[in-house]
């Protein structure tokens, strides 16, 4: 065991945290590729940690990526303070394509190597998962012995039990076992695309809180899943392709849940694509109040929108909501699939602002396919009558705005990405249009969202990028893309055409 008093402290100050003993078990270290305070905000880490140390023959401990930690003592546990190399397994979970640079700076910083085909028998297996692998596992493909492709209750129970077994199998026989397993991709192994794997049955598998910790961005809540997948198609979202069918846990299972940890916290997020859209929302928000919750629920759909679910929210203590009218015209918006008209939106926020509301945040893109600058305008005209409409009930609006991102597994994954020159003019106008009408508006970084295009739509050469980087910037970024021959521009702006094999056709959705 390495000490580390940093460590220890952050474990001590726990509630919730396991520390196994390490005999006879499997030791698996649950990877989250980005610093602690983001990582245990993660419901997905929460439920690995669960299901991992639920099983009598594995035990699991937590490593978060920080660079400062990194450095001074390499990748160790918070549980045990020990390095990645003491474990059998490391489960990397992967939520978003830029915390794809810390891979492997993790496995450099544990003494491990950063591809797959220079680890022998010596090392720990190293599994990759989460939202973005499963959409596009190409970009990382080099880096894990296998990917998951789909949720983690569906998949686990077969992985862990051909882990146990092969603990003495040689490494490539393995690597073929679980080749043959549903849901799991192996490079080199899989000879046929893997179909992505979801569980129907979400009462059997309750998500929620498991470590609670003040360092963290939702230190004073107690995060609880509600819902997955979504029922509506929108076009450019990665949860109707990669998330679907909609499902729902019951409201008895989740007032379960929530009752066991009213003593660690009395807020209580609800976590889902679609909260608002759980059958019982109503009944769930009622029943949490009665408990002793307090209420949190970050984002309402437009259409419908309930003015009993907003008002049972603001009794529970909601003082800020976000709606996303996404684009500023009925036509921008039946393009990308929304269902809803400038009137619902403005109807929307006068229902917020009547029901109590204090703060609303309104969340759109810019450089949707087909959009002109006439669209962004559009978009302004539309928060303006919504500020006209907050202005009755001083209601605070802002709008947070973005770059659209074509992503893979959706309607518009063969789609460019539109100019930065095309995407910085239009945010421009909305801050030149709605800042002196007292709206705040918050635009996103059009560079990373470029780089973000060509993470989420690349190929296995982009891995000598990821890999070479030595730290996470813009200008390192561009000179490891020049190193390698390969151009962001030929990623992000480019369409593919539609009899062309896409990088993510390893997965069946």
């Amino acid at each position: 065991m390495v000490w580390n008093r940093a460590l220890k402290d952050r474990f001590e100050a726990e509630s919730g945290a396991v520390l196994k003993d390490w005999g006879g078990q499997v030791p698996a270290a649950i990877v989250f590729p980005n610093n602690y305070r983001l990582g245990m905000s993660n419901l997905g880490i929460h439920a690995l940690y669960k299901w991992f140390n639920n099983r009598e023959d594995f035990l699991a401990e937590r490593v978060f990526w920080d660079e400062q930690e990194l450095s001074t003592s390499g990748a160790l546990s918070v549980e045990s303070r020990r390095p990645l190399t003491d474990f059998s397994v490391l489960a990397f979970s992967v939520s978003w394509e830029l915390d794809y640079f810390n891979i492997p700076r993790i496995l450099r910083a544990a003494g491990l190597p950063v591809y797959a085909r220079d680890r022998d028998e010596s090392h720990p297996l190293i599994i990759g998962g989460g939202a973005t692998l499963t959409a596009n596992p190409a970009p990382t493909a080099a880096f894990f012995d296998a990917v998951c492709i789909g949720e983690a209750e569906a998949i686990l129970p077969g992985l862990l039990d051909t882990l146990k077994t092969g603990g003495t199998t040689p490494r490539h026989q393995l690597l073929a076992q679980l080749a043959t397993l549903p849901g799991i991709y192996v490079p080199g192994h899989s000879k046929h695309a893997v179909k992505r794997l979801y569980t129907a049955d979400m009462d059997s598998f309750p998500v929620s809180t498991q470590v609670f910790t003040d360092d963290t961005e939702f230190g004073d809540m107690y995060l609880l899943e509600v819902q997955r997948g979504c029922r509506f198609a929108c076009r450019f979202c990665l949860v109707a392709g990669a998330f679907c069918p909609f499902r729902w846990r019951s409201v008895e299972v989740l007032l379960s849940e929530a009752a066991k940890n009213l003593k660690y916290r009395n807020r209580v997020a609800l976590v889902g694509p679609v909260v608002s859209e759980h059958p019982q929302i109503l009944e769930l928000l009622r029943c949490l109040r009665e408990m002793g919750f307090s209420l949190s629920m970050g984002s309402m759909r437009v259409k419908p929108i309930s003015t009993e679910v907003i008002t049972e929210l603001v009794k529970g203590g909601v003082k800020s909501l976000t709606i996303a009218p996404e684009a500023g015209s009925d036509h921008m918006r039946r393009a990308i699939g929304k269902g809803f008209s400038d009137d619902d939106v403005a109807e929307a926020v006068g229902k917020i602002g009547a029901a109590g509301i204090r703060q609303l945040t309104l969340y759109a893109m810019v450089g949707l396919p087909e959009e002109k600058d006439e669209d962004a305008a559009d978009l302004a005209a539309l928060v303006l009558r919504c500020k006209a409409e907050a202005d009755k009930y001083r209601l605070l609006l802002s709008l947070n705005v973005s770059a659209f991102v074509p992503k893979p597994q959706t309607s518009f994954e063969r789609q460019p990405m539109a100019a930065a020159a095309d995407i910085n003019r239009r945010f421009e106008m909305l801050s030149r249009s709605l800042a002196p009408r007292g709206v705040k508006v918050k635009p996103d970084n059009v560079d990373w969202g470029l780089v973000q295009a060509a993470l989420s739509r690349g190929d296995e050469r982009l891995a000598a990028v990821i890999e070479t980087m030595d730290r996470m910037s813009l200008a390192g970024w561009r000179r490891a893309m020049k190193q390698q021959g390969l151009s962001t521009e030929d990623y992000a702006h480019r369409r593919y055409d539609d009899n062309e094999a896409l990088p993510w056709g390893v997965v069946e959705m």
